[in-house]
């Protein structure tokens, strides 16, 4: 769908938040007839004329209506809407915005990492001379960037793309990257296989060799996608060539994946490593953190206090640990339940002999903490593990118990939204509970 199919027509928003208001901004841009919006609680603070309700009938009278992504398609309501209207994304219509003017553009999705890679995507190319724009699930909705006409001629595009953003892509042609695959989103998608099909969905009519996918993440990706699609890093950069451009402030084996992900899409869009060896190399080894992933934020009496909120799956708390291996660690975790197995998680953590201890919150603190007594109780070991009623709780304890030169890691396997509205509101929490306690900020 492009832009000018909203003329004249009568558009619904469901859902007001950041795409939302994207959607709100691009219905009336295009010269939309009437605008609805449909939230649990009905925004007030809307451009003239435009109607607000929370009442997801209201929808059915719109020609089209701009699904948020939070929403889920597998919904009863949503579906009902979809026999009754036209659905669309705003990821979906302007991607289709940007093909139409022949923008240069990567998409890149997977369970964890995709904020990380597109970010050193967007260096890379940015470093060899092809300036790029990154946005996206990572902040700034897509419409944003194409209305805010950011992106001129020679500017490249590099998308994070979430699983609830890619499953609403129709039709999109470009260049993709894969970082990992891992089970999550459950509640969303309803299974394991569904959240896997439309992770990958964005790249189902992209052309052969056009989407570089990890090693972790092909064996999956062949199963939803033509495997002459998908392209492996190392057969664009060579593990060799790789080891010429060190991540000298990011921690972790994975974000090395994340880079050799990052570069062989760069190289695809048509970076010449070659040429640009200095400039990329430099960029590489500047390249930071981003917040909230392995980020460390405060130390107090000789300890580091990290901030890994993003990290929302057993598998990227793995990952998060293994970036540390042989340090002492005080991992904290917990959060929102929605089933996913910590049983491996556990066996890892017993596995590394004392190095890791793990302070639970709820609510799947409960659960992860007796799969480590489990994989403990196997080996014949002391379960390094307490559990504890809250974040603060968890926090005071980290402070009481860990020693200087230690570790303590905030990497919750889970989403927060059982105790907070997101991701950055516990890493400000987390935060300020140290601050309060008289932790210095990094």
């Amino acid at each position: 769908m492009r832009l000018t199919e909203l003329a004249g027509h009568r558009v619904g928003v469901w859902g007001h938040g950041r795409e939302g208001r994207a959607a709100v901004r691009a219905a009336l841009t295009a010269g939309a007839a009437a605008v609805v919006v449909v939230d649990a609680v009905p925004p007030t603070d809307l451009p003239p004329g435009v109607r607000a309700g929370s009442d997801v009938t209201e929808l059915a009278g719109c020609d089209v209506v701009f699904r948020s992504p939070g929403i889920s398609p597998y919904r009863e309501d949503a579906r009902a809407l979809a026999a009754r209207t036209t659905l669309a994304s705003g990821t979906g219509v302007a991607l289709a915005e940007f093909a139409a003017r022949d923008v240069p553009t990567l998409c890149v999705t997977g369970t964890k990492g995709k904020s990380t890679t597109s970010a050193l995507a967007a260096v890379v190319l940015s470093a060899a001379g092809r300036p790029a724009v990154h946005a996206g699930n990572i902040g700034t909705p897509l419409l944003d960037v194409l209305l805010d006409d950011v992106v001129t001629d020679g500017t490249a595009l590099v998308v994070e793309v979430s699983s609830y953003q890619a499953a609403a892509v129709e039709g999109w042609s470009g260049w993709g990257a894969v970082t990992s695959l891992a089970p999550e989103h459950l509640d969303w998608h309803g299974d394991v296989a569904t959240y896997y099909r439309d992770k990958l969905h964005v790249f189902a009519s992209c052309g052969p060799g056009s989407v570089v996918v990890s090693p972790q993440a092909r064996p999956v990706a062949e199963q939803h996608l033509d495997p002459a699609v998908l392209v492996d890093p190392a057969d664009v950069v060579p593990g060799a060539r790789l080891a010429g451009f060190p991540l000298e402030r990011l921690s972790g084996v994975h974000n090395v994946a994340n880079l050799h992900v990052a570069l062989a899409a760069s190289v695809r869009m048509g970076v010449d490593l070659d040429r640009s060896a200095e400039a990329v190399r430099a960029a590489v080894a500047d390249f930071r953190a981003l917040p909230h992933r392995l980020s460390p934020v405060a130390t107090r009496n000789g300890v580091t206090f990290v901030d890994d909120a993003l990290s929302t799956t057993p598998v990227s708390v793995r990952a998060a640990i293994d970036a540390f291996a042989g340090q002492q660690v005080t991992l904290i975790a917990g959060g929102q339940d929605r089933g996913l197995d910590y049983t491996d998680l556990a066996a890892a953590v017993v596995a590394r002999g004392g190095t890791v201890r793990v302070l639970t919150i709820p609510d799947t603190g409960a659960r992860f903490a007796a799969d480590i007594r489990a994989a403990a109780a196997a080996r014949g070991v002391d379960a390094p593990v307490t559990e504890t009623g809250s974040l603060a709780d968890a926090v005071a304890e980290a402070l009481r118990s860990a020693r200087p030169g230690g570790l303590v890691l905030l990497s919750p396997g889970a989403p927060s939204y059982n105790r907070f509205r997101n991701y950055e509101e516990l890493a400000r929490t987390y935060e300020q509970i140290l601050l309060d306690a008289g932790a210095s900020r990094v």
